[in-house]
Parts: structure tokens; sequence; C-alpha cells
């Protein structure tokens, strides 16, 4: 999980920055509307089929950078794809999607941490007392 978390988290190569981005902004800049949702797998396909290298997870990455730092505004994504929002209605609607999820991670996050003491916390500390020098 850690290694996911630090994969996702990774900064964008030139590579990524210079040639993807761009690419990448320009053909989701085009997806107003459900209607013209795109996939992530037909996104790698187009792509590839022009002979830039792309992976899904170099996807992920960048889609993510350019929303997290309003580079395409009103982009999301459903189980339809991602495109862009002019409602309202709908942003909210995401939002709420979004927090929910984050809501969810945090709980099962502060499960594992309780049970990491538990489990790790106790046994050091039994450890330690039966330890004499």
């Amino acid at each position: 999980m850690k290694n996911e978390l630090k994969q996702q988290a990774r900064t964008l190569s030139n590579y990524d920055h210079n040639v993807l981005m761009p690419v990448l902004m320009n053909g989701l800049e085009l997806k107003k509307g459900k209607m013209n949702a795109v996939t992530g797998k037909q996104i790698l396909h187009g792509l590839q089929s022009q002979g830039l290298k792309i992976t899904e997870r170099d996807l992920r990455s960048i889609i993510n950078h350019i929303r997290t730092n309003d580079l395409v505004a009103g982009l999301i994504a459903t189980s339809a794809g991602y495109y862009i929002t002019d409602s309202e209605q709908e942003l909210v609607g995401y939002e709420n999607t979004l927090l929910k999820h984050e809501t969810t991670l945090r709980k099962v996050r502060l499960s594992i941490k309780r049970q990491r003491r538990s489990m790790f916390i106790q046994l050091a500390s039994k450890q330690r007392q039966t330890q004499l020098f």
C-alpha cells in the first residue's frame, strides 16, 4: 500500500509535463458533457496508437496533476469516464462522492493505526519487560 501511494503521488517527469500533459489537456477540454465522456482505456489506446509512451499509472498521475492544479476546470470522473461538466449540481454531487471516499479511507486508516498499535506496541513493551539486560 505504501509503495502504491508513493507511485500515485510521484512527481511528473519532463516527458509527462511537456509532452503528455498538453496532449491530455487538449483532448480532455473537448470532452464537455457526460455524453462525450472518455474512459482511461480509451485515452491510453488513443495516445499509444499515436506512438506516445504512457502507462495507466502515468495517466492517473497526470490527470491527478491536472485536476489538483485547476488546469481543466470542471473535470470529473464517473463510471462513464472523464468529462467536463458545466453543472454546479453535478460538481456538488461529485464533491460529495469524493468526501464519502475520503471519509471511508480515513476510517480504514485509523482502524489500521489502532490495530498496529495494539499488535506491535504492546508486543514491544512485553519484550522490553522480559529483558533484564
